[in-house]
C-alpha cells in the first residue's frame, strides 16, 4: 500500500511537472503573442475596443464554460470511476456534454445579439464619446463570443482527461491556441486588421477543441464502452443515452452554481477592477489589464498546473473517504504553491517597473511614461496578494472534492463586496494601484477564511508545517530581494538603456535572485526544494515520463 501511494505521488509529482512546462510554454507563448499583435495592428484606441470586446466572452467562457464546466463536473467524474462504474460515468458525461450545448448555445446567442448593449454596459466611458470604438468592439465581441460554446465543451474533454490523469493534451491545447492568432496576426493583419486578431481567437479556440476529440474517443474506447451499433446489456445505463434525472447529473447542476462564482472570484474582481478603473481615466483599464498578464503568468505556470493535478486525487480520495490521503496531497500542494510563487512575488515587487519595461516597452509604449507607470503600479499591488490567490485555486478545488461548494460561494460572494467597497474607497488616492491593492487584501482574507472553514471538513490540516514551510520561504526572500535589486540597479547604470541592456540586467537580476534564494533554501533544509529538483530529475527519465502523462489506458 506504501509503495503504491509514493508511486501515485511520483507520477503526480512528474505530471506536474510537465503540466508547468506546457503551461509556461503557453504563457510565454501568449506575452509573445501580445508583442507581435502590438507590433502589427498598434496600442491605440483600437486596441482598447478590441480589449474590452475579448473581456466578456473570457469572463462568461471561464465562469460558464471551460473552468466552470470542469471543476464540477471532475469530482463527480471521478467518483464514479473510482467506484468502477465506468460506463455510468461516461453516461453522465454524454448528458452534461449535450446539456452544457444547448445552453452554451444559448448564452452565445444572446451575447452576439446583444453585444452592442454588453459593450456599452463594459465601457460607460466611452458611450457618447467614441462611438466609432463601441461599434468596433461590438463587432469583434460578434465575432468571437462563439469561443464560449466551444470552449465549454472543451473543458468537459478536458475533464474526462484530467480524471484519467492524462494532462499532456489539455495542456498543449492552449500551445496551438496561441500559435494560431500569432501565424493568422502575422499573415492577414495588414489586410483585416483587428478582424485578424478576432479571428485568431475563433480559429485557435476550434483547433484546441478538435485536438482533444480523438484522445477523449481513445480513452472512452479503451476503457470498454461499447460502439453505439453494439448490444448494451438491458439493466445496465448505456453511455449513449441522455440521463436528465440521474442523481449525479443533478449533483453537477447543484455544484456549477457555486462554482460560477468561487472558482472564478479572481475573474470576478479583475472584471469590477476595469470598471472602477473608467473612472480614473479612459488608459487605466488598459494598465490594469496588461500587469494582470505578467501576474497570472508564475499562476499560470506553477499553481494552476498543481491544482489541475492534485484536482482529480483529491476528488478520488474525497470520494472513498480516504481523509488522511487527502489532507497529506492538499498539504503538499498548499506548501509547493507558497515555495514557488513567493519568489515571483518578490520579483515583481521590487523589480515591477523594469520588468513592464523589458516587456511591453516597445512601439508606441516607448516614451509613455504613463503607461509604464500606471502598469508598474498595477503589478505591484497585485503582487502582494500573488501566493494567496495562487493558494486559494487549490483550497477552493478542496472544496469541490469533498463537494462542498457552497462554503466558497459564500465566501465568494462576501469578498466581491469587499473588493468593490475597498477599490471605490482607494482609486482616487492610489489610482490603479488602490485597485490592485485591494484585489490583493481579498485575497489574503479569502486564505485564511478558506483555511478555517475546510479544516473541520476533513478532520484538521497540517497548519503548522504549511506555516513553517512558508515562513521560511519568506526568510528566503531577503537575500533574494536584495540580491535582484542591487544586480538589476548596478547593471542598469553601467550597461545604460538599451534593448539588450534592458534583456541582460533584467534576466541577471532574476537569474542571480532565484539563485540565492535556492542556496538560502537549501541551507534551511527545505524539503519543499528537494521535492522539486527531484521532479526536474525525473523529467530526464522519458520512460517514467511517458508512462506517468500519457497512461492509454493502462491504468
Amino acid at each position: 500500500m506504501g509503495n503504491e501511494t509514493n508511486s501515485n505521488r511520483r507520477r503526480l509529482a512528474t505530471a506536474a511537472a510537465f503540466l508547468m512546462a506546457a503551461t509556461a510554454g503557453s504563457r510565454i507563448l501568449g506575452l509573445i503573442r501580445e508583442v507581435i499583435a502590438n507590433a502589427y495592428l498598434g496600442m491605440g484606441a483600437e486596441m482598447g475596443a478590441y480589449t474590452q470586446a475579448i473581456k466578456v466572452p473570457n469572463l462568461v467562457r471561464t465562469l460558464l464554460a471551460d473552468t466552470a464546466l470542469s471543476a464540477a463536473f471532475i469530482p463527480v467524474f471521478s467518483g464514479l470511476l473510482e467506484k468502477k462504474r465506468s460506463r455510468e460515468a461516461w453516461q453522465v458525461a454524454f448528458t452534461v456534454t449535450v446539456a452544457a450545448t444547448l445552453a452554451l448555445g444559448v448564452v452565445t446567442v444572446l451575447g452576439v445579439v446583444f453585444a452592442p448593449a454588453i459593450i456599452k454596459v463594459v465601457s460607460p466611458g466611452w458611450v457618447g464619446k467614441y462611438p466609432e470604438s463601441v461599434a468596433l468592439a461590438a463587432h469583434l465581441m460578434q465575432i468571437m463570443f462563439p469561443t464560449v460554446l466551444v470552449m465549454g465543451i472543451a473543458g468537459i474533454f478536458m475533464g474526462i482527461l484530467n480524471s484519467y490523469d492524462h494532462f499532456s493534451m489539455p495542456a498543449i491545447a492552449p500551445i496551438v491556441w496561441n500559435v494560431i492568432i500569432i501565424i493568422v496576426v502575422a499573415v492577414f493583419s495588414d489586410r483585416y486588421g483587428f478582424e485578424a486578431l478576432a479571428w485568431g481567437v475563433m480559429l485557435g479556440t476550434l483547433a484546441e477543441f478538435f485536438l482533444l476529440v480523438p484522445f477523449v474517443w481513445k480513452r472512452r474506447w479503451r476503457r470498454g464502452v461499447v460502439a453505439p451499433d453494439q448490444a448494451v446489456v438491458a439493466d445496465e445505463p448505456s453511455p449513449w443515452r441522455l440521463a436528465l434525472r440521474s442523481p449525479e447529473v443533478k449533483k453537477i447542476g447543484i455544484l456549477l452554481g457555486p462554482v460560477i462564482l468561487s472558482l472564478g472570484i479572481v475573474n470576478f474582481n479583475a472584471f469590477i477592477g476595469t470598471i472602477v478603473a473608467s473612472l480614473i481615466g479612459q488608459a487605466a483599464p488598459a494598465y490594469i489589464d496588461k500587469a494582470f498578464r505578467l501576474y497570472q503568468l508564475p499562476q499560470g505556470m506553477f499553481a494552476i498546473a498543481i491544482g489541475t493535478v492534485l484536482f482529480p486525487a483529491l476528488s478520488r480520495h474525497g470520494a472513498a473517504k480516504r481523509m488522511a490521503e487527502f489532507r497529506a496531497d492538499l498539504s503538499l500542494g498548499i506548501r509547493q504553491i507558497f515555495f514557488v510563487t513567493l519568489p515571483f512575488a518578490a520579483f515583481f515587487s521590487v523589480l515591477s517597473e523594469p520588468t513592464v519595461r523589458l516587456i511591453y516597452e516597445y512601439g508606441k509604449v516607448v516614451g509613455d511614461e504613463a503607461a509604464i507607470s500606471g502598469t508598474s503600479s498595477a503589478l505591484l499591488f497585485y503582487s502582494l496578494g500573488m501566493a494567496f490567490v495562487s493558494v486559494n485555486t487549490l483550497l477552493n478545488r478542496a472544496f469541490y472534492s469533498i463537494q462542498k461548494s457552497w462554503v466558497p460561494l459564500v465566501m465568494g460572494a462576501a469578498n466581491l463586496a469587499v473588493n468593490a467597497a475597498i477599490m471605490l474607497f482607494l482609486y482616487e488616492s492610489m489610482g490603479v494601484g488602490g485597485i490592485t491593492l485591494a484585489t490583493s487584501v481579498v485575497s489574503i482574507i479569502n486564505f485564511f477564511g478558506l483555511m478555517v472553514l475546510l479544516s473541520p471538513r476533513i478532520g484538521g490540516l497540517d497548519a503548522r508545517r504549511i506555516a513553517w514551510s512558508a515562513g521560511r520561504s519568506i526568510i528566503a526572500l531577503i537575500p533574494l530581494v536584495g540580491v535582484a535589486y542591487g544586480v538589476w540597479y548596478g547593471l542598469d547604470v553601467a550597461l545604460g538603456g538599451g534593448l539588450w541592456q534592458k534583456i541582460v540586467s533584467v534576466l541577471v537580476a532574476y537569474a542571480a535572485g532565484g539563485g540565492v534564494y535556492i542556496f538560502a533554501a537549501w541551507a534551511m533544509r527545505m524539503p519543499e526544494l528537494r521535492d522539486v529538483l527531484n521532479v526536474i530529475r525525473r523529467r530526464r527519465h522519458p520512460r517514467e515520463t511517458d508512462e506517468v502523462i500519457d497512461l492509454e489506458g493502462r491504468s
